[in-house]
């Protein structure tokens, strides 16, 4: 009974950690977006920046997966489509084999393609995040409003 109690808070813990550090990337690119240049910013180093950008890129590529499966030019270029962003091909494939060691993702070849796939754990991560989504918002507001 304790090790299920502990496991379920040990898989929330690391869900809300997974959403803040994807809204942390969010807010990276939203503001980059919005013109701000946050690889000279005196706020956040290019280091940074770049570490910001592949959690966000975990996150983006769980939730089009958990629309269709795809292979990682597509996905590459709908990110593109969506945020102005286009990752590079040397952040997209070692996050792809990160998320699929870690199980969220599978892969079938077709075509001489890779085709990525989310699995089941991969839904329930997504299930996880949707339902934090709007406290981990709330947890970074907070952060924000009291450095």
């Amino acid at each position: 009974m304790k090790e299920t109690i502990a496991e379920g808070l040990r898989q929330r813990y690391l869900s809300l950690l997974f959403l803040i550090d994807s809204l942390n990337k969010i807010f990276i690119l939203v503001s980059a977006m919005s013109g701000f240049d946050m690889s000279n910013s005196d706020i956040l180093s290019r280091e940074i920046t770049k570490d910001f950008r592949r959690g966000l890129l975990k996150f983006f590529i769980l939730k089009m997966l958990d629309r269709e499966s795809m292979h990682g030019y597509a996905m590459m270029a709908r990110i593109e489509k969506v945020s102005g962003w286009k990752p590079s091909s040397g952040s997209m494939y070692p996050a792809l084999m990160n998320l699929h060691t870690s199980g969220l993702i599978g892969i079938k070849v077709k075509d001489l393609r890779k085709i990525y796939s989310i699995t089941k754990k991969g839904k329930d991560r997504i299930n996880q995040l949707n339902e934090n989504f709007d406290d981990g918002l709330n947890a970074i507001r907070m952060i924000f409003n009291n450095l």
